[in-house]
């Protein structure tokens, strides 16, 4: 695709109206988006709307520069264990490479209320040949009500700044791809919550459709217009008793959806790995690796985890290994290698049962063209890279929305040793925000942005040699 192209999508000849007003006959809420998955570019719909069961028809103009209508794929129905837990019809179309210009159709669909109000998708902007020129990476998005403690919880009113940070992103970073590093929904106790609404607003709710519309899907509406998102799984997202969130991520966010409020757990099963494996997600010539990580120990280090982790690992290598030439990112929910905290002698490192994973791994170490690790998890923002070393530097991304943990101080991590390597650099920051990843002239530029979308601290650029460092400016 020529530069002409990738800066941003054709303008379009309006085919519905830029907002989508409720009208007669027409009833409950849709929210479409365009999602990468291991299977390709994925335009996904959910609605509540009646009578269920309908997939509306999405126009797109194809790389021939043919435009023609495409009907959704039903992929499920009504589900959970009560009406109100998922009251949706699923749909999905897979799109072609080379695709743009996509449409929904408004009078192929029942939803009173429609999101993105102007109806459009956003495709990929790049070519199988070329890659994202910016990345936005968001992680652990949500209000925490954990506690029935009011004191305990996070003023969703106030302090809860996840839609500042999806509407600065999508308008100042305008970032061609998003990634979510995982853990979506927060409010365990949405009845405590200050901004409770309809549908999360009671006890026992937290697990229902309406609080991942609370929680995730109305605060990310400006980036989900945006770009396509890549979404990984956190351990909010983990099998429950009964039907809980992990059976809802397996419904709507999951790059293989279920139909029957299915959930699986990593190592339980041979189906179960089927479903929870590392799988690759190419965007062009940027291959990520989703490693479903949400089910690691955070104390110590489990080391039967550890053994079937490595399994994985070597995986991870194996994918890297048939594109030796490109970049890989590697997707983990929990950090493989992040500082909590540090003292003049000592520094707390996680996660222990990762890091032995890695260290289980057929070449002990992960593939040389691994270049970054983003996850999430820890409630901070941290860049920790290693001294003249191949593995891979560590963008931990746990600040878009739920209260925050305390960073170490950076000047008391450099230098100290982090499973059996020494740290080069650490950029910590507490802020909510996002960060951004940027191609400029071949070389990968990270920054962090507050909620403003104002960057905070330095310009790092990632090396392109043998060895994993950014230069820091």
């Amino acid at each position: 695709m020529s530069g002409a192209e990738s800066a941003g999508p054709t303008p379009l000849v309006p085919e519905a109206p830029g907002a989508i007003q409720p009208q007669v006959g027409k009833n409950g809420e849709a929210w479409a988006w365009t999602q990468l998955t291991a299977h390709g570019t994925v335009i996904r719909f959910a609605t509540t709307e009646a009578p269920a069961g309908s997939c509306p028809t999405v126009n797109y103009t194809d790389a021939q520069g043919n435009r023609a209508p495409h009907p959704m794929i039903f992929v499920s129905g009504r589900g959970g264990t009560t009406p109100a837990q998922f009251p949706t019809t699923v749909c999905r179309l897979p799109v072609p490479e080379g695709a743009r210009d996509a449409v929904l159709q408004h009078t192929t669909t029942n939803a009173a209320t429609i999101h993105p109000a102007n109806l459009q998708l956003p495709l990929p902007r790049w070519s199988a040949s070329g890659r994202p020129r910016s990345v936005a990476v968001i992680g652990d998005t949500g209000c925490d009500t954990e506690s029935t403690n009011l004191s305990d919880n996070q003023n969703c009113s106030k302090d809860w700044h996840f839609q500042g940070i999806s509407t600065n992103a999508a308008a100042l970073s305008r970032p061609d791809l998003v990634v979510h590093v995982g853990d979506y929904v927060y409010r365990f106790h949405p009845e405590l919550a200050n901004d409770r609404s309809t549908g999360c607003n009671l006890r026992g709710q937290d697990d229902d459709f309406g609080c991942l519309v609370k929680d995730f899907l109305r605060p990310a509406e400006a980036l989900l217009g945006q770009a396509p998102v890549l979404f990984a799984r956190g351990n909010h997202e983990l099998c429950s008793a009964g039907v809980g969130r992990g059976a809802e991520w397996f419904r709507y966010l999951a790059t293989d959806l279920q139909s029957n409020d299915e959930c699986f757990t990593s190592f339980t099963s041979s189906l179960a790995d089927a479903h929870t494996e590392p799988v690759q997600i190419d965007a062009g010539s940027l291959h990520f690796i989703l490693f479903d990580s949400s089910l690691a120990t955070d104390i110590g280090v489990n080391q039967t985890q550890a053994r079937e982790y490595a399994r994985f690992f070597d995986h991870v290598n194996a994918l890297a290994r048939n594109n030796p030439k490109d970049d890989y990112f590697l997707i983990s929910h929990k950090p493989l290698w992040l500082v909590k905290a540090a003292s003049s002698t000592l520094v707390e490192s996680t996660n222990r049962t990762l890091q032995s994973a890695v260290g289980q791994t057929s070449g002990k170490a992960l593939a040389d063209n691994v270049r970054l690790v983003l996850s999430g998890h820890e409630h901070l923002y941290q860049m920790l890279d290693f001294t003249n070393s191949t593995r891979p530097a560590q963008v931990t991304v746990g600040s878009s929305g739920t209260k925050l943990d305390t960073p170490p101080v950076d000047a008391l991590v450099q230098g100290k040793t982090v499973d059996g390597q020494q740290v080069n650099q650490s950029i910590s920051h507490d802020s909510h925000g996002y960060a951004l990843l940027r191609d400029v002239g071949g070389r990968w530029h990270l920054t962090y942005h507050d909620s403003a979308g104002t960057q905070q601290g330095k310009d790092c650029v990632l090396s392109t040699g043998t060895t994993t460092q950014f230069a820091c400016t």
